[in-house]
């Protein structure tokens, strides 16, 4: 009997060690959490932003040129062009070409209009009669003399004759720039809006104008 008493002292004695070695080492090691590792770099360098499209800056504007290359200006990427050959539709010896664009909404419009003489010079009496041929013709509500009325002309900077207009008929007003360059081609760049036009449309207008350039021939 006393050995069993020994025996089961020693097994007591060997569990409580064992016990006191556990505590000693903290038990079963935690498990080390992963590193996240940083996205790779160029170079140590941040990552670039995506770029913007080709032709349009930050602001959704884009840079736009006739077809004929006379003169660029910048309007809002979403607006429509149309290119139209116009030939001899109002007069036999000059021949026209148009460049339009268009707002979304259709409430305002920019257009440059070109004709190029086929036998004479323009001079300053020519120039007048088509310019207001021109207004006549391609922007009078009713296509007759009489709807436009214009409130004021004035020579811009780049020699031009600016014209500041709008329909009797129709509900809309417009500026147009008349101008020759060399001496047998003209130029008419209107911008046109309706009068019940968004505001944020009138600052695209304002927008086209201000950024209008004359392309060296």
């Amino acid at each position: 009997m006393k050995q069993y008493r020994v025996f089961f002292i020693f097994v007591a004695v060997m569990l409580l060690a064992s016990l006191a070695c556990n505590a000693l080492s903290g038990g079963n090691s935690p498990t080390s959490v992963p590193q996240q590792q940083d996205p790779p770099s160029d170079n140590g360098n941040p990552p670039l932003e995506n770029p913007t499209p080709s032709g349009e800056n930050a602001s959704g504007f884009i840079t736009v040129e006739d077809q004929n290359k006379l003169y660029t200006f910048e309007i809002p990427a979403d607006w429509s062009y149309e290119a139209n050959d116009l030939g001899n539709a109002v007069y036999s010896d000059v021949y026209m070409y148009a460049d339009t664009w268009t707002s979304p909404d259709e409430s305002a419009v920019v257009e440059g209009i070109t004709g190029r003489s086929e036998g004479f010079d323009f001079d300053g009496t020519t120039s007048t009669r088509v310019a207001l041929d021109m207004l006549n013709y391609y922007y009078s509500f009713t296509g007759q003399e009489g709807d436009i009325r214009i409130s004021e002309t004035s020579t811009a900077e780049d020699g031009s004759t600016r014209f500041d207009w709008t329909s009797k008929g129709g509900d809309y007003s417009g500026i147009s720039w008349f101008e020759v360059r060399g001496a047998r081609t003209f130029l008419m760049w209107t911008v046109n809006w309706g009068n019940g036009a968004d505001q944020a449309i009138l600052d695209d207008v304002d927008n086209a104008i201000n950024t209008y350039q004359a392309q060296v021939q």
